[in-house]
């Protein structure tokens, strides 16, 4: 007879979370620096993903066969963020669209503006999940006294 045993891990499982996010937020800002706003975007939806693992599923069947129908995630945070996605997506779009017309000035300019669209729609994602993190308790604290504050005159 083969015995079984389980692991029992010996750390909360909130610190594998801190660390996973910790390692993420430290790969984002190279590719927003260098303007790749897809990998950009890759790393934000890794965060995203990291923060709703509690998040319960609503799972739809079918009734008869007991087929699963669509699952989804119920909740403020999941509309908020597929807003800012399809925003992302549609500016993308855009600027991806006027790249492949003829280089006119005025094409030249909507490719500027459509670029500078898609870039401020994955910012806004960027502040959106830190201060969603803010929210769930997982982003840095903020005291009155910390060398942050010394800068300003106020350590």
């Amino acid at each position: 007879m083969t015995k079984k045993f389980y692991l029992q891990p010996d750390k909360d499982a909130g610190w594998g979370l801190i660390y996973r996010l910790n390692n993420l937020w430290q790969k984002v800002d190279i590719p927003a620096e260098q303007g790749d706003y897809d990998s950009w975007n890759n790393i934000l939806d890794r965060i995203y993903c990291n923060l709703l693992y509690r998040q319960n599923m609503e799972v739809t069947k079918d009734e008869v066969s007991g087929k699963i129908l669509e699952v989804k995630l119920n909740e403020d945070a999941v509309n908020i963020f597929n807003f800012l996605t399809k925003n992302l997506f549609r500016n993308k779009s855009e600027f991806l669209k006027a790249s492949k017309l003829p280089p006119t000035p005025i094409n030249k300019n909507n490719i500027l503006i459509w670029r500078s669209r898609w870039y401020h729609s994955v910012m806004m994602k960027d502040i959106w999940l830190r201060k969603y993190m803010q929210e769930l308790g997982l982003y840095l604290k903020e005291v009155e006294k910390s060398p942050g504050t010394a800068l300003f005159g106020g350590g």
